[in-house]
């Protein structure tokens, strides 16, 4: 070849590594030309990628299977353990730096993010958590850093990010998150070519330490692919280009994440360092048992290589259990985790949803995004409730754009119903109703973004009505049909506490003829309206709760027994 084609995405980090690539070639008499490809992953600001394997490698090793490039340029932890057979690695770059940093706003307490760098201080991952306050947003849809900081700190909202380096900072300064975990190589090379402006390196940081916190493997390493065929043509590229010790490292961390039958996306972290290995092992399950409001173990081991012995951890999920004796809280919700979460509290909880929800996929719109328009201008999906992210999640099963846009969920329980499916949302309001979610949209969502709302078809037009008189662009439908569920009688002792989780739990509670219990607690002013114009619960307490969480609601419990 008398001139090397080098294949790689677009953004300014994946062009210093191209770039490196392109240094040590020229600097040993190769002619080059670097050729920028946009991948899936780049088109896309939604919160499921992490559930998609490759989509930052695929357009890339599309274009060397074409032809149109002779080898390609990766970082090597976006590369799935399993690629086509007509392509191979060629060569691992030496490697960099492994730490995970979390990144948060200035604090006087902890070093900015330029003075990190130039330190070897390194953070326990207890310390390093502590910064994040508590129900406190992370941006990351990395399914391996969930795992690892809810296993810790379940009160924490994960909230997608994504796009370049400097676009996932601008939504820590915006406060769409309190943190963001990066991979501190990319913001490193980054700040070699002063690509960093002042505003980023002033934020603090602190750097977790890899044994307590193994990241991907892979990371720091930079990958170049040939195709299969031209692998003996250039075996002269690879003899300038490979680092031994970290083909060695990272061949190995590749091997062990097939063993534990894991891919890019699993929720495994693992380090090798010639003979020292960290790991660390998220239950595949996890997921769904931290939704369920139940811990889980992950497997971990720190020590010589030769001694890993993989155990995978395995958490069964229970049967919600009712106590015997004493008052209970009824919850009308249609899902299962507060019941869950409170029960681990001490709390006698009966699930009752009194509401049945008919998905109405056919009336979403599809094809929606002009692609001509810049990203930042695409439309948010509002979602109000936690059956709205239900909905949403069926439908985009076949509906892609609806994949690419950024989620936007009224509060921390309609946020987990995404989560639990696998989608992170791009926004939590952290709203109690759509009077507070109103607020939010009014003060940190531009005006120039369309909002696209999903709706029952009992649904008030309040809401809507509301931000199109300050000047949003609103697009709603019914995208869910609400009816009332036929329930059989059910005892309601006097002590007991309903909670009503919307207007129309209110009324289909009254519709069923069930007994009504002197308290009730309710989500949001609306319910609270609804309830009290019900002659039924005129003889009832009506409590608005500061928050629709299960924290919430245990202290309300607790608060108003005594506790």
């Amino acid at each position: 070849m008398t001139q090397i084609k080098i294949g790689t995405r677009t953004s300014t980090l994946a062009m210093w590594q191209a770039n490196k690539v392109r240094q040590i070639l020229n600097d040993n008499g190769c002619k080059t030309e670097i050729v920028g490809i946009s991948s899936q992953g780049d088109k896309s600001l939604g919160g499921d990628l992490a559930s998609t394997v490759g989509q930052f490698i695929h357009a890339v090793d599309s274009e060397l299977m074409s032809g149109n490039i002779d080898i390609a340029v990766h970082s090597s932890k976006d590369v799935p353990v399993k690629i086509s057979d007509e392509i191979v690695n060629l060569a691992y770059l030496e490697r960099g730096c492994t730490n995970d940093l979390l990144i948060f706003p200035k604090s006087k307490d902890h070093l900015s993010l330029g003075d990190l760098f130039n330190t070897d201080h390194t953070s326990s991952l207890l310390e390093a958590l502590a910064v994040i306050p508590k129900s406190g947003t992370v941006g990351t849809v990395s399914g391996r850093r969930q795992s690892f900081i809810l296993s810790q700190r379940p009160d924490v909202i994960p909230i997608a990010v994504r796009g370049q380096v400097e676009t996932r900072l601008k939504r820590l300064r915006e406060g769409r998150v309190d943190a963001i975990v990066l991979a501190e190589i990319g913001l490193l090379r980054l700040h070699q070519i002063d690509a960093l402006e002042d505003w980023i390196l002033e934020f603090s940081a602190v750097r977790i330490s890899d044994e307590q916190w193994p990241t991907a493997p892979g990371q720091g390493a930079i990958s170049v692919h040939c195709r299969a065929s031209d692998i003996d043509l250039l075996n002269h590229l690879r003899t300038v280009l490979n680092h031994q010790k970290t083909a060695d490292d990272v061949s190995k961390e590749r091997e062990i994440l097939t063993s534990v039958g894991g891919g890019c996306q699993y929720p495994a972290g693992i380090k090798v360092d010639g003979d020292n290995v960290s790991v660390q092992v998220s239950p595949q399950n996890w997921r769904e048992v931290f939704c369920q409001g139940l811990k889980f173990d992950s497997m971990k081991y720190h020590g010589p290589l030769s001694k890993l012995e993989i155990n995978l951890p395995n958490t069964q999920i229970s049967t919600t259990q009712q106590f015997d004796n004493g008052p209970k809280l009824i919850s009308t919700l249609n899902s299962n985790r507060l019941a869950r979460i409170l029960q681990n509290d001490g709390i006698n909880v009966v699930n009752q949803p009194v509401i049945e929800l008919i998905p109405k996929a056919d009336n979403w719109p599809s094809e929606f995004i002009d692609n001509s328009v810049s990203r930042s201008q695409w439309p948010y999906l509002v979602l109000t409730s936690p059956f709205a992210a239900k909905c949403a999640i069926e439908v985009a099963k076949t509906n892609d754009d609806l994949n690419r846009i950024q989620w936007l969920a009224i509060g921390e329980g309609t946020a987990r119903a995404c989560f639990m499916r696998g989608v992170t949302v791009s926004i939590c309001a952290k709203s109690r109703d759509s009077v507070e979610l109103t607020e939010f949209i009014k003060h940190k969502i531009e005006r120039k973004i369309t909002l696209m709302i999903p709706r029952s078809n009992v649904a008030s037009t309040t809401f809507v009505d509301g931000l199109t008189e300050l000047g949003f662009n609103v697009q709603t439908w019914v995208g869910y049909q609400n009816q009332a569920k036929q329930i059989d009688k059910m005892p309601v002792a006097d002590n007991d506490v309903l909670l009503l989780s919307s207007p129309s739990s209110a009324r289909a509670w009254v519709e069923n003829d069930l007994p009504i219990p002197k308290n009730i607690l309710c989500m949001g002013k609306a319910s609270q309206e609804e309830i009290e114009s019900l002659e039924d619960f005129a003889n009832s307490t009506v409590e608005v709760l500061q928050g629709p969480t299960a924290e919430f609601v245990a202290k309300w419990w607790k608060s108003a027994r005594g506790e």
